[in-house]
């Protein structure tokens, strides 16, 4: 199966990017945002809205004072926080009619890995937002191929759950990857190239002729996630860091080492972007 016949069976059911959040992911590359702008959109989507209030009333957040408004809760999130938070439930409120798609693994999964990215990204002196929209977005392509492909991918989410690698049996089966896929939609939908790039090159950002630092940041971000779901230490980790992708992305392993807690820390809590 090409890329095109994926795109061609899911004519008519792809997933629309909410408005607000195109705005967002251009305005990474902007410093004239409008902020006022941004929070008036924001409190137009009702979902949204109650998203971010929840958010910024969280015990975390709050310290027992209550915001019932947008721009109160602006303050006390960011900006930043509040473009992230949008983002991240502007997509997660794409819904897939596959019975093997787990949505809220697979969110969660794409929170840890953007949160991850983001802390990595500092490190290696990249934009942290550009990062996490990456991460977040580093496996959007499986959710298309669900809408495309669903018997398809019914199987190979079996495969996977028995220890198969998934890029590797999607390639087997379809002839594609939700790295192809998923790059392609982002050049589809119109997001920055770094992104676009992060997404196609991330299960192996080093094959490429041009290393994308956003693709090994996602690498390494994903890699992280994996390692915390499985209950390795910061010890065992510690010793299993890829030395070659630090050094690809100037990231130096004792900082490495030193961010892990609050990386780990970072994937907590993230039930609530749902």
């Amino acid at each position: 199966m090409t890329l095109e016949e994926i795109f061609d069976k899911a004519a008519g059911r792809l997933p629309m990017v909410p408005k607000v959040v195109q705005e967002l992911l251009a305005s990474f590359e902007r410093a004239d945002t409008n902020v006022d702008q941004i929070v008036e959109q924001v409190s137009h989507d009702q979902v949204l809205s109650a998203k971010v209030l929840r958010l910024a009333n969280s015990s975390r957040l709050s310290a027992g004072k209550a915001v019932s408004n947008i721009d109160d809760a602006v303050v006390r999130l960011g900006f930043d926080h509040l473009r992230l938070l949008v983002v991240s439930s502007g997509m997660s409120g794409m819904q897939v009619a596959s019975p093997s798609f787990d949505r809220k693994t697979f969110w969660l999964h794409s929170f840890k890995t953007g949160n991850l990215a983001r802390l990595t990204a500092k490190l290696a002196g990249l934009d942290g937002n550009t990062a996490y929209t990456c991460g977040l977005l580093h496996n959007i392509g499986e959710l298309l191929i669900h809408i495309a492909a669903p018997n398809e991918m019914a199987k190979i989410d079996r495969m996977v759950v028995a220890g198969t690698d998934r890029a590797q049996v999607e390639n087997m089966v379809l002839g594609v990857d939700l790295a192809m896929v998923g790059g392609e939609l982002a050049r589809r939908w119109q997001f920055p190239v770094e992104i676009q790039r992060a997404i196609a090159q991330h299960p192996n950002p080093a094959a490429h002729e041009q290393f994308e630092p956003y693709a090994g940041v996602v690498a390494l971000a994903n890699l992280l996630a994996a390692q915390f779901d499985a209950g390795l230490s910061d010890a065992e980790i510690a010793e299993m860091l890829p030395a070659k992708l630090l050094d690809k992305l100037g990231i130096s392993p004792d900082n490495m080492i030193k961010e892990l807690p609050k990386a780990r820390a970072s994937c907590d809590g993230l039930q609530e972007l749902l």
